[in-house]
């Protein structure tokens, strides 16, 4: 803590920053656009290069801008941008706070570069400094705060192993998540079930058992040997999206799911799907 902040002259922010954002956070976002990104222009864009290809596209399709307005010189182009993200005092009031993710995840999906790791890595940096509540985990923004949860999402979508299929429910499970205009949690919860349902059936070689039977069989027909807790835990969990009110069948009027349980499905089942593809390594499956 700071000076001030100790002795209480000013409060210590315990409280993360979900719908708001402050000039801090504002500002530490532009700070690592305008160093990863701006400070690669050497004076003026060129129409053969990634930048200048980028700054169009990012004129043409995100910023929806006619592209002859676009500055080809390096000080006028700033000028521009820093009215469009923090607003020209005038007419223009900048970005939102959920434009300025908005924008932030844009450049990580579209980066002009051969990898935008440092990017990502970067603004993560600044969202754990200034207490947000987001993360870059793969290249969504999303509502998790735990470094062990971040671990267990990202360590199925890295996985070297032949699990595609598993890791594109998961991808899934994300992106609805990550939609900060209209989350779509009852579907993210299905997506990360339907995760777990997919890397029990690579593994038992079938194509279309439910998670309920997945559990039964894996250790009839493998080597595989579940832990007696966890195997309870996830037929519990599959019990839950599968009953009468569950979030499988078709509900008249507003869901009750929200985003701590759409959350807690997604890190749930992505940690289950690295047990179970550990497991079946151990049992000698074939997932390489």
């Amino acid at each position: 803590m700071r000076f001030s902040e100790r002795l209480g002259f000013k409060p210590v922010r315990s409280v993360l920053q979900i719908d708001s954002m402050d000039d801090a956070l504002r500002n530490g976002l532009w700070n690592v656009f305008y160093e990863e990104i701006i400070e690669k222009i050497n004076g003026y864009l060129y129409g053969k290069t990634s930048l200048y290809k980028f700054f169009v596209k990012l004129w043409r399709d995100y910023f929806k801008l006619p592209v002859d307005t676009l500055p080809h010189h390096k000080i006028p182009l700033i000028s521009k941008l820093r009215d469009i993200y923090f607003g020209d005092g005038i007419v223009n009031s900048g970005f939102e706070w959920y434009e300025v993710y908005d924008f932030i995840e844009y450049i990580a999906q579209n980066y002009p570069f051969n990898s935008n790791k440092r990017f990502k890595d970067s603004v993560n940096e600044i969202l754990k400094r200034e207490l947000s509540a987001y993360r870059f985990v793969d290249d969504y923004l999303v509502r998790i705060t735990d470094d062990e949860e971040i671990q267990a999402i990202e360590d199925v979508l890295r996985s070297p192993l032949k699990i595609d299929y598993a890791k594109q429910h998961i991808q899934q499970a994300l992106a609805l998540l990550a939609d900060k205009q209209a989350p779509d949690y009852r579907n993210s919860i299905k997506e990360s079930i339907s995760a777990v349902e997919c890397i029990g059936n690579i593994i038992l070689n079938e194509s279309s058992s439910t998670l309920g039977a997945v559990l039964k069989q894996l250790e009839k027909k493998t080597n595989i040997d579940l832990h007696p807790a966890l195997k309870q835990a996830f037929e519990k969990l599959y019990g839950y999206t599968s009953d009468a009110d569950g979030i499988r069948h078709a509900l008249i009027g507003d869901s009750n799911v929200d985003y701590e349980e759409a959350k807690y499905m997604l890190v749930a089942c992505s940690a289950f799907v690295n047990y179970l593809a550990e497991k079946a390594i151990k049992a000698g499956i074939d997932l390489q």
